[in-house]
């Protein structure tokens, strides 16, 4: 089903915090800083750790997607052991009498241990931090080949790292939209006070096909991840709202197609800006203005600077965007959105943003991964259908087993599905409907169904729209 917000998630920045309500929704009032570290956790789920700019006087909209914890297995401290995830390649070798309590204190007897790893060929935004590295030169990004949350606690939840001098053998699966797998890799952890990754160690690639993995030795517990420094491009471009006018300090992200990592920055005055994405590599750009997303473009591949020609368009207040990702199989997976008026935006007709339908697939992706972008500037009153298509027709793996994930925004509220039992080889999966009234008040409904063929357009008919709020 359609997995919206975290209950009881605790949010922190520095020494103030709060939890979230039943929605998921919170609030917390912090200084005014460019870089500002929020941690989030939640009972059940692996911490994830986000970066802000926060202005004085104004809301910062902050999503955070939380990934559930892995199979937690209880170990003796004494004798130390090996922990698995079933169904994965991630694993922890632990040293005898090589834990201790991060806070001091009296050792437990037994500790339980928890492995979490990050899909990030799949989506980036479950990735703690901003995809940054300090280096001897400044700040460089960095693209990752897969990562692994170690967590490690007693019966009073007291986490614990390695004793000093001990160090332990850490396996990270192999995960990443790149075609290219390096044979040995930097490793690096996240540095919980400032957001960035911190080079220490390196790791060899091990085992084969959708079994890969990378080995190495490390030092403490903490976030783990295999990744490369990027050679990086910068795209120009500019930012407009839905008057035409030039948009201030709104945040622009992008996120590789054909490499996992991702870079934000912010639009200067005159809406213009300019974000690195990887050298030779293809990224999609986005940008969020006070809830409310934009157009979503691709750039590269290109070994030099380029522009964006036409700027990126805020939504109306009632606008929604839809992002598809699955995983390297199958290899073609499309979106469908069916329309009230009986249109149909899919590949064979991308829709329009400006015109009729006022829905676009934005970006259209045949080659694994994606993603499948689709942006609806104005609402229509009626029933809304949007359905997955596996267009490859291949089933080992499913959709299932991908991963899939479609992630719905509605004025930067983030509701994420993920496909439900049952797919067998059936081709199309219905995800939701979005239900506009005649008071244009929405409500999307999950439906989750698998099925033979493609969901019924709704008929033909005169569209009534939705004015702007």
């Amino acid at each position: 089903d359609g997995s919206g917000g975290i209950p009881n998630a605790t949010v922190a920045v520095g020494s103030a915090q709060t939890s979230s309500g039943a929605d998921g929704s919170y609030t917390l009032s912090v200084p005014a800083a460019d870089r500002t570290v929020v941690r989030v956790e939640a009972s059940g789920f692996a911490e994830n750790l986000r970066l802000a700019r926060v202005t004085a006087g104004q809301t910062t909209p902050l999503t955070v997607q939380l990934v559930r914890a892995g199979v937690a297995q209880t170990v003796s401290r004494a004798s130390g052991g090996t922990v698995t995830l079933p169904n994965s390649t991630a694993s922890l070798i632990l040293p005898a009498n090589g834990l201790l309590p991060q806070t001091g204190g009296t050792p437990a007897t037994d500790v339980t241990v928890s492995l979490t790893p990050i899909t990030v060929a799949g989506t980036t935004n479950e990735m703690p931090g901003d995809f940054t590295t300090a280096t001897g030169g400044g700040i460089a990004r960095i693209e990752s080949f897969g990562a692994l949350l170690v967590d490690i606690r007693d019966t009073n939840n007291a986490t614990y790292g390695l004793a000093p001098g001990s160090t332990a053998t850490i396996r990270i699966p192999v995960s990443t939209r790149s075609s290219t797998i390096p044979p040995t890799i930097p490793l690096y952890y996240l540095d919980l006070a400032t957001g960035r990754w911190v080079e220490d160690g390196q790791a060899t690639l091990g085992g084969s096909a959708s079994d890969r993995f990378y080995e190495g030795v490390v030092s403490r517990i903490a976030y783990w991840n295999a990744d490369l420094v990027m050679e990086t491009i910068v795209v120009s471009g500019c930012v407009r709202n839905d008057a035409g006018q030039p948009v201030d300090g709104a945040l622009v992200e992008s996120e590789g197609i054909d490499y996992s990592g991702s870079s934000q920055v912010f639009t200067a005055p005159d809406g213009s800006f300019q974000i690195p994405i990887r050298k030779n590599g293809k990224a999609t750009i986005a940008a969020l203005v006070n809830g409310q997303l934009t157009n979503t473009v691709t750039a590269g591949p290109s070994g030099t600077n380029v522009t964006v020609q036409d700027c990126l368009t805020t939504t109306t207040s009632t606008g929604l965007s839809i992002k598809l990702t699955w995983g390297a199989s199958p290899a073609d997976v499309d979106s469908h959105l069916f329309i009230p008026n009986g249109d149909h935006v899919f590949f064979g007709a991308k829709g329009a943003l400006a015109a009729l339908p006022f829905a676009s697939l934005d970006v259209d992706d045949t080659t694994s991964f994606g993603p499948e972008v689709v942006t609806i500037t104005q609402l229509m009153q009626g029933t809304y259908t949007y359905a997955v298509h596996n267009f490859s027709g291949t089933f080992t793996p499913a959709l299932t087993e991908s991963p899939t994930r479609v992630e719905l925004n509605q004025n930067g509220q983030i509701t994420v599905f993920t496909p439900p039992p049952g797919e067998g080889t059936k081709p199309w999966w219905e995800v939701f409907t979005i239900v506009v009234d005649a008071q244009c008040q929405v409500s999307v409904t999950p439906v989750n169904t698998w099925l033979d063929q493609a969901p019924t357009a709704s008929p033909a008919g005169t569209p009534a729209f939705c004015t702007v709020n």
